[in-house]
């Protein structure tokens, strides 16, 4: 392709992936749309680093600098989530308010059991 029919393309497929990022945001797809936004997002943010910063233009180095990056910032949101997925349940103090389960977040197998001193709702 030739330079402004590539640059078209490209803001054309990111026009496509915001308009398909919104849409999504309107329908329900629990625990689906977290996953699917960060998607999304990464295809774009790889479509703007490698069109419009001329990385797809460059030799090696300043794409693996973007690519141990990602890799880092996987990590990271990795170690993140599985911190969360392994917290003890609740994690407030007591107080004078009961302790109730947010929506959307019930789990599946054996129910947590609460500790001695926090009466359950």
């Amino acid at each position: 392709m030739r330079g402004g029919v590539r640059v078209l393309a490209v803001g054309a497929v990111l026009l496509a992936l915001a308009t398909l990022s919104f849409g999504l945001s309107r329908l329900h797809l629990g625990v689906w749309a977290v996953p699917v936004a960060l998607g999304i997002a990464l295809c774009k943010a790889v479509l703007i680093a490698f069109f419009f910063m001329h990385l797809v233009e460059r030799p090696g180095g300043p794409r693996l600098v973007i690519g141990t990056a990602g890799v880092f910032v996987g990590i990271l949101v990795g170690l993140v989530l599985a911190e969360a997925a392994a917290r003890a349940w609740p994690t407030l103090p007591p107080g004078p308010f009961p302790v109730s389960r947010l929506p959307g977040t019930e789990r599946s197998g054996p129910p947590r059991v609460a500790p001695p001193w926090l009466p359950l709702p």
